[in-house]
Parts: C-alpha cells; sequence; structure tokens
C-alpha cells in the first residue's frame, strides 16, 4: 500500500484539486500533505504543464463542438513528457481527413466551454475561474514573481503578452499586490496578477488577448463558488475573480478598469 493509499488521498484527489472540485476541508487535507511530499506535488505540476502545453498546441483548432467523451481533460493529464508527440499524431490524423471528433472532443474543456460564447467574452470567465482556483490556496509559491519586484514582474509580463502595463494600485480598497505569473490563456501568453488583503483574501487579475470577441462592458458570472467580472477592450480581455462579495468585487474591478484605461 503507497503512502498516498494509506492517508486516503487517491489519484482522482488530485485531478478534483486540480480542477477546483474539492470541498474546503478536503482542498486543506490535500495542500497539508502536498507540503511534506513532494514527489505527489511533482505530479500536480506536471499534470498542470501537460494541460498547458496541449491547450497551447490545439486551442487554435478546437473550434466545433463534438461528441460526448469521458472526462477528457483528466486522460490528457495522465499522459507524460511524450504528450506533444502524441498531440502532434493526432493534428496530423485530423488535417489528413480523419473522423475529427478525436481532436475536438478530446479538446473540449480545452475550448471555450457550452453556452461561453466568443463575441460576448464569456470564455473567459472560465479560465479566470480556473486560474483564481488554481493559486488563490498556493501558500509557498502562488506567484512567480513577487511584488517585491514589481517593476521586473510588469516588464516581463508586459513584453510577453505585448501590451506594455502597470500594475493597478488597490490599497484604497484594502489590497495590496501579492506578485503575478505567466500564464497560457486560449493557447497565447497571458498574465496573472494577484492581490490579497490583510484578511487574507485573494483576487487574481487577468490579462489575456483577445481571442474573437467584440468589446464589452462589465460582465458578471458565477461559479465553482467564485465570482468574476469581466470585460474586454481592443485587443485585450481582463477579468478580476474571487471568493469575494460582488460589491466588493465590483468597487475592484471598476478600479482595475480605471487603471487600465488611464494607462
Amino acid at each position: 500500500m503507497t503512502d498516498r493509499d494509506q492517508i486516503g488521498i487517491t489519484e482522482d484527489d488530485l485531478h478534483a484539486y486540480l480542477d477546483g472540485q474539492l470541498d474546503p476541508a478536503r482542498r486543506l487535507a490535500v495542500e497539508r500533505h502536498l507540503e511534506s511530499h513532494p514527489a505527489m506535488l511533482a505530479d500536480l505540476e506536471a499534470w498542470r504543464a501537460n494541460d498547458a502545453a496541449l491547450r497551447e498546441v490545439f486551442a487554435p483548432f478546437a473550434t466545433v463542438q463534438g461528441v460526448d467523451m469521458p472526462e477528457p481533460r483528466r486522460a490528457a493529464r495522465r499522459l507524460l513528457p511524450g504528450a506533444l508527440m502524441a498531440a502532434g499524431l493526432a493534428l496530423a490524423f485530423v488535417l489528413g481527413g480523419g473522423a475529427g471528433y478525436f481532436l475536438n472532443d478530446a479538446l473540449r474543456a480545452e475550448a471555450p466551454q457550452a453556452g461561453l460564447s466568443l463575441a460576448d467574452g464569456g470564455w473567459l470567465a472560465r479560465e479566470a475561474s480556473d486560474v483564481f482556483l488554481t493559486y488563490v490556496r498556493e501558500v509557498r509559491h502562488p506567484v512567480e514573481v513577487g511584488a517585491d519586484e514589481q517593476d521586473h514582474l510588469v516588464a516581463w509580463l508586459g513584453n510577453r503578452i505585448d501590451k506594455p502595463f502597470t500594475a493597478p494600485h488597490l490599497e484604497a480598497l484594502g489590497f495590496t499586490l501579492v506578485g503575478g505569473r505567466l500564464l497560457p490563456i486560449g493557447g497565447v501568453p497571458g498574465a496573472m496578477l494577484m492581490y490579497e488583503n490583510a484578511q487574507g483574501e485573494r483576487a487574481t487579475v487577468l490579462l489575456a488577448r483577445n481571442i474573437g470577441a467584440r468589446d464589452t462592458a462589465f460582465q458578471f458570472s458565477q461559479g465553482d463558488g467564485v465570482n468574476t467580472f469581466r470585460w474586454v477592450d481592443g485587443p485585450l480581455a481582463y477579468a478580476i475573480s474571487g471568493f469575494i462579495e460582488r460589491p466588493q468585487l465590483e468597487a475592484l474591478s471598476r478600479a482595475v478598469y480605471d487603471h487600465f484605461e488611464s494607462t
């Protein structure tokens, strides 16, 4: 019996943890165990990297809806370094005249979700929620670059998303910058900034390339316990997410919007 089995943490628990589907008590138990089990943590990081790699390779082609297949995201996480080779073979199969369902169905979870329209920016709601749920509980590594290197952080992220920017100042609303990280969003580089208040509540601000949405005003979404405000402005889409009540999150969103409008 493995150590993982002895404490009752299964591979399904780890997948559910990455998907933000665990209840708070179970999620905390998994996080505490991960802190002292680097091999298990390495499994999670490998699956997370695999998700990102597959998304970047296939996102430009995942444009049509297919038939149901069982849990495509969890199946993808079991791929190891050969994932990109397999991905290339799958793409060759589709472009070569194959049935086509394999590529599109395997990527349904990576494409904009059903009901989330490219035209109105709805695709970003799920992306923002997933990013928030992935990093909000991280204790040691919630960001790649901390706020103590803010100038380097925004210069690096701005270069990668082809949009120079500065980090919004949200201290008047009780939130300070924790730091940020580079992420693949819609198959291209995107940026995340994380903020935190004195009570330990966190909010993430996402800057993503607009993959086809028209300009939109504020839109509010809820899912997996996460509240998100999002908007689209020309070539970029923005979203701010958190376990925060709607009025407070709206105030933060308007401050972020005003900041980027003025810079």
